[in-house]
């Protein structure tokens, strides 16, 4: 027994555990690459996320529970997911987090006792499948969430969202991420995540004792109010008490199988004052990641500032460009303004013009019928003289053929009259015309303008204007 290799036994409990870092979504500095390939993910089914594990757990019971308090008038305030409300929660997570681990870098590292790596391995490999199986503990996959009825087997305990063993870092390892489910909350929803409620329900509470000195006396303090009142420290820790539970199974396998005894460290036999080799290899590890994020920020800002550069400068010749349309948009103005304002003079004109050809329409309406009159008594005079004609006449008699020379002469004078009438009548017509034309060519308002004069005028103008055309 002498010679009997002895290593330690890592159960490190994390609140915030990294997923993306435990399904190697993001590839830590230490991964060695070329044993990537012995990563495993023992439980996870890749399309089953987070939030819809949640919604399967709790969405029920939540919902009911915030419909009773809105009802109270409290119950607003509330998300509307469970998933959400412990996702905004300071004091609880989403998930939890334990490291299982054999030995350390040192004793049980790849680069330095590959053996005793590999034999870990396997071990850890058989520890995985017997916490899988225990009771307590439960996983949710695409077959759980298609059933409408099917619930967790028990009433508190692990729901494991993934467990992943890593391979590629220094010394092999487990990461089991879980849910802390219990039907038995006392406060809000029956069914919640509590850690230490689920860790008491499966038999491992949480328990608070008052302080003691090296002496043995009680230690006191003074509360705000100044009160004195007993100085607490935890008596139990239910979830470290369930974890130790589990290493005391692991080194029962690890002696078994491979003779090897567990070591402790610390000032105690469980050796749980100190931090293990793990987490120490762990905050390294952490803060080479932390470094490496700040170059990448480092490199985005650096990239943004540049980005911002040429943003600014598009900017400005955006802007600069704005400015010239912005310029050449009033000249445009000015010139439209000064057409319309041409165009409406063009329209005074023509309204001027078709004024004056309206009365000259109505005065050839009027000369037209004192033609048709003239144009009777010419015709009367002629039959008169065709009568006198060859007739001697008397004083009284020439006198009337006197008269209808005069007639005749009148009416001869009035179809030279009538025939130059027409022609100004023509020309008018032609000019009339011609506006009619060239009113045509613009549009005011949506309407031709033409239509638009035609409208305010009334149509009887070009019915006269045709009449006289025939």
């Amino acid at each position: 027994m002498a010679n009997t290799k002895k290593k330690t036994i890592s159960g490190a409990m994390y609140s915030k555990p990294n997923l993306e870092h435990n399904l190697r979504e993001h590839i830590p500095p230490n991964s060695v690459e070329e044993r990537r390939y012995l990563n495993l993910v023992y439980t996870k089914d890749e399309n089953v996320t987070l939030e819809q594990v949640y919604d399967k757990l709790f969405a029920a019971s939540y919902q009911e529970w915030r419909e009773k308090e809105i009802k109270k008038g409290r119950g607003k305030r509330f998300p509307e997911t469970y998933y959400e409300k412990i996702k905004q929660d300071k004091q609880k997570h989403l998930t939890y987090e334990i490291i299982w681990q054999i030995g350390d870098m040192r004793d049980t590292g790849f680069n330095l006792n590959l053996e005793d790596a590999d034999k870990a391995q396997a071990l850890l490999d058989d520890f995985a499948v017997y916490l899988l199986d225990l009771p307590e503990v439960c996983v949710v996959t695409q077959k759980e969430l298609d059933d409408p009825e099917w619930k967790p087997p028990f009433e508190a305990g692990l729901i494991v969202h993934h467990m992943t063993y890593h391979g590629d870092e220094n010394s092999p390892h487990i990461h089991m991420t879980y849910i802390p489910y219990t039907t038995h909350s006392k406060s809000g929803a029956p069914v919640q995540n509590v850690f230490s409620q689920m860790f008491e329900d499966i038999g491992y509470p949480t328990t608070m004792r008052q302080a003691n000195t090296e002496s043995g006396e009680l230690v006191w303090q003074t509360d705000k109010n100044g009160n004195r009142i007993p100085q607490m420290k935890r008596n139990k820790h239910g979830g470290v008490d369930w974890v130790e539970t589990q290493k005391m199974v692991l080194q029962k396998m690890m002696m078994e199988r491979l003779g090897w005894d567990r070591l402790y460290k610390g000032s105690n036999p469980r050796g749980n004052l100190e931090l293990s080799d793990y987490r120490r290899e762990r905050a390294a590890e952490a803060a080479k990641e932390a470094e490496l994020e700040l170059e990448a920020v480092m490199d985005k800002v650096v990239s943004g500032q540049e980005a911002l550069k040429a943003q600014t400068e598009q900017l400005e010749t955006l802007v600069s460009n704005l400015q010239k349309g912005c310029e050449a948009e009033e000249r445009l103005s000015t010139k439209i303004a000064d057409k319309y304002a041409k165009l409406e003079k063009v329209e005074q004109d023509l309204t001027d013009k078709t004024n004056e050809a309206e009365m000259q329409v109505q005065k050839l309406d009027m000369l037209q019928a004192d033609v048709d009159k003239a144009e009777k008594r010419a015709v009367l005079a002629e039959q008169i003289y065709d009568y006198f004609k060859d007739t001697s006449a008397s004083e009284r008699e020439h006198e009337y053929f006197e008269r209808i020379l005069d007639l005749t002469y009148e009416n001869g004078n009035l179809k030279v009259e009538n025939r130059e009438l027409k022609r100004e009548n023509s020309r008018l017509r032609e000019k009339l015309e011609k506006a009619y034309d060239f009113m045509r060519l613009f549009t005011i308002g949506g309407m031709n303008m033409l239509e638009k004069f035609l409208r305010s005028i009334g149509e009887w103008v070009q019915q006269k204007v045709a009449g006289l055309s025939r």
